[in-house]
This record gives C-alpha cells, sequence and structure tokens, in this order.
C-alpha cells in the first residue's frame, strides 16, 4: 500500500502545467509500505520509519477527513474551496488508487506530526539493509538455487518509489542449477572460464555454502562495487554473503570441476538465460527460441 500527497500552489501549478508543458516542481510526501510491520515516510529524499499501526491510523485519519473524491487528478484552477493552495492524496491498496481532496494547512500540520513522531531516521544504507534482510537456511537439506559474484545493482526489494534501480553489469560469476543442468562460469577480468560440474560434487558444495552463509553480510553496497549472494528454494529467497569469499569458493568449486572447450560452451547455453540447451527449438527455462 501507498500514500501519495501532493501539495500544490494552485497558480505555480496552473502556468508549470500549461504554460510550460510539463509536470510542476514540488516536494511531496510519499508514505509507503515497505514490511509488513513498517512504512516508510519520504519527503525530499529523507526517509523515516513509521509504525505500521500509526501509519495505518493516519491514512485512516486522511480519508475521513477528505473534502472530496474524483478520479484522479490535480486540479488545473487557480483556487480551490477559497485558498490558491491545495493538496491532493493518492491513496492505494491495489493496482488502481482513489484521489481524495484535502485541506492543505490541515495535512501539512498532519505530516509533519507524523514526521515527528518518527524519530528513526534512515539512510540510504538503513533502508536498503531493512528492505532486504537475510533469511536463514533451513535445517538439513536444502534446494541450492545458486551462487552469485557481480557488480551491484540496488536490490529488487527496495521501493521503486524510493530508490532508482540501477542496471545490472553484465561481467559476472554465477553457478547456477537449472533442470537440465548446472550452468558455471568464473569471470576474472575479461577472462571467462566455464566448467561442467560432477554431480557427485553437489553434496560439498551444499556444505560450503552452508558454511558461507554462517557469516551474511547486509544487502547494501555502493553502486559500481562487488556483491555476492546464495539463492535458494523456490520463493526466490537469498542470503548476501562477503563477495570475496563468495569469489573463493566459486573458484574452489571450479578447481574440482571439468573446465569446458569454448566451442561447446558456445553450443549447450541458452543466449537469453545462460541455461543448459536441450535438442528443442525453445530454451525449458525461459522459453527463448533458439537457433
Amino acid at each position: 500500500m501507498h500514500v501519495y500527497i501532493a501539495y500544490r500552489d494552485l497558480e505555480q501549478h496552473l502556468f508549470e502545467n500549461t504554460l510550460c508543458g510539463g509536470p510542476p516542481s514540488n516536494s511531496d510526501y510519499r508514505l509507503v509500505l515497505i514490511k509488513d510491520s513498517r512504512y516508510l515516510l519520504t519527503r525530499n529524499r529523507q526517509n523515516y520509519a513509521v509504525p505500521k499501526d500509526r501509519a495505518e491510523r493516519f491514512v485512516e485519519k486522511v480519508i475521513s477527513g477528505s473534502t472530496g473524491k474524483h478520479p484522479g487528478f490535480f486540479p488545473e484552477i487557480r483556487e480551490l474551496n477559497g485558498k490558491k493552495t491545495a493538496a491532493v492524496v493518492e491513496f492505494s491498496r491495489e493496482a488502481r488508487p482513489d484521489y481524495y481532496d484535502f485541506d492543505d494547512e490541515r495535512l501539512l500540520a498532519m505530516l509533519d506530526a507524523l514526521r515527528a513522531e518518527s524519530d528513526e531516521l534512515m539512510g540510504r544504507k538503513a533502508l536498503i539493509d531493512y528492505t532486504n534482510p537475510n533469511p536463514s537456511l533451513p535445517e538439513g537439506d536444502f534446494e541450492l538455487e545458486g551462487i552469485y559474484h557481480q557488480i551491484h545493482f540496488t536490490p529488487p526489494n527496495t521501493p521503486g518509489l524510493i530508490m532508482q534501480q540501477v542496471k545490472q553489469d553484465t561481467k559476472d560469476s554465477f553457478f547456477k542449477i537449472y533442470k537440465t543442468g548446472v550452468a558455471f562460469a568464473v569471470r576474472e577480468g575479461d577472462i571467462c572460464m566455464e566448467y561442467d560440474v560432477p554431480a557427485g560434487l553437489m553434496d560439498e558444495i551444499k556444505a560450503q555454502v552452508r558454511e558461507l552463509c554462517r557469516e551474511p553480510v547486509g544487502a547494501y553496497v555502493e553502486n559500481g562495487a562487488w556483491e555476492a549472494y546464495v539463492g535458494f528454494g523456490n520463493k526466490g529467497d537469498r542470503i548476501f554473503t562477503d563477495p570475496d569469499r563468495t569469489f573463493a569458493l566459486l573458484k574452489k568449486i571450479a578447481s574440482g570441476c571439468v573446465p569446458r572447450k569454448k566451442e561447446e560452451a558456445a553450443a549447450s547455453k541458452c543466449p537469453v538465460c545462460g541455461a543448459l540447451r536441450s535438442e528443442g527449438r525453445f530454451c525449458p527455462e525461459c522459453g527463448a527460441k533458439l537457433q
């Protein structure tokens, strides 16, 4: 769920939107559910953590105190309800939001009070670490999906309204398990080696992965730096791990595997997802058409 609160000077909005041909500049508020127990109040690139019950009381108060509901727009008029400033609230629990008019002075006072109560100011590192917690590997056997070492990109669980995702770099090392087999490549600089993995090695690899995951790291990584994680289970769970230790593990695994010849590597792999190819016309993993 999210609540987007737009506060505008109506005359400035009318001028910028009609004459300048674009959305006006403003310092709007956003209230976004980032986890089951926490909302994030954001304004001017500052992020405040808000307890769930307090945030939802605020939302109920806004909806009950609204002066009108409409299909969704900010009024292009010079005056609303006898005032030259206005506030419009976009409230969404589902894909289609509702829009409410609200007295701007009262709403700003409510927002200032909410921000004052939210004494935990979350910076970029705290936000990313909070929204991407490390789960634990299950006891006993577990389904290993892959081991990854790559240039950092903003984690996908980070709210899109807060952080802009950075495109992932392609110079990575990976150990990916597919239904049709394993794709394993270790890249050092511009040199990339691919390997065939003996089936009998999997139990040892899982044991080493479990040891690696005993000391996880936070999700936050500077853009352009190395990050690493282990994927497991069928729900897309992953544990962020130390990049140096993860790369060392990938090299250790490679020492027990068979290097693939270049012509073989170019022939058993899908050009879209990297899965091992089958004899069919389409990739068994992603469905891409194969040459």
